[in-house]
């Protein structure tokens, strides 16, 4: 029976040059910038019960797709646990819209914002794209990319002058610790006759720390050999956290 967890759905890859990638990104960016309007011009006790719904919608549509995945067959132990950094990203979205934490924000700023912003530019659909796959993808992503902005503008939160080194730092740490839960995910539940499409035993591959992300037109991945293509996305990872911070630092949502 644990067989069936690792069951492989076929993935799906949006290139950027097909029209579908172009809508859905362009609709996105508008959602997100309704949305950041919205709050804005609302009253501050309206604002705050605006932000409450949108953390309630953000829960709903977590708990709705691993319902949707279990019912369609997909939900895989391998890769339906929010292990990747957009699907812990999707946690704390839900968490600080109801509850202010500054390690939090830092985090979803930092790390939420580059990497929602790859996912969507570079999105692979790991159940494939029919049905509620293909918006919730755009929904999820769109998420992690709405809460930092909707709240910098709308409260306006800062970082801190150290917050770059602190969740660089912790992400690193994460990524050691989801490395070891891959690895006994896969001594638990994996069998060699587990195989993937093109034949390759399954691998549990949380936070892509033993498998190179299967996305094409991605300028990060020079390499998909191990452990080289991990180091360079931890050395991107590091210019982009880098990058957003100088950017908040420039518009003076820094600290001093």
């Amino acid at each position: 029976m644990l067989d069936t967890l690792y069951i492989q759905t076929t993935q799906e890859i949006l290139k950027i040059s097909d029209p579908a990638w172009v809508s859905s990104t362009f609709l996105t960016f508008f959602c997100i910038a309704v949305i950041v309007l919205i709050g804005y011009y609302l009253p501050e006790e309206y604002r705050n019960t605006f932000t409450k719904f949108l953390g309630v919608l953000f829960f709903v549509r977590l708990i709705f797709l691993h319902g949707y995945q279990t019912g369609m067959g997909h939900w895989l132990i391998s890769n339906s646990l929010p292990l990747h950094l957009c699907g812990i990203s999707s946690i704390v979205c839900i968490i600080i819209m109801f509850k202010y934490n500054q390690s939090l924000f830092e985090y979803i700023v930092l790390l939420g914002i580059p990497s929602a912003i790859h996912s969507i530019l570079t999105p692979q659909f790991i159940n494939g794209w029919e049905g509620y796959y293909f918006p919730e993808f755009y929904f999820s992503h769109g998420t992690i990319l709405l809460v930092p902005l909707y709240l910098t503008i709308n409260y306006g939160y800062k970082l801190r002058k150290n917050a770059w080194k602190t969740a660089f730092l912790n992400t690193l740490l994460a990524a050691f610790f989801i490395a070891i839960i891959n690895k006994i995910i896969d001594y638990l539940y994996i069998t060699i006759d587990m195989v993937d499409e093109i034949g390759e035993i399954v691998k549990t591959n949380y936070m892509y720390t033993f498998v190179a992300p299967k996305v094409e037109d991605n300028p990060l991945l020079l390499t998909t050999e191990w452990p080289y293509y991990f180091l360079m996305l931890v050395f991107f990872m590091f210019i982009h956290v880098l990058v957003v911070f100088y950017i908040y630092k420039l518009i003076g949502r820094v600290t001093q």
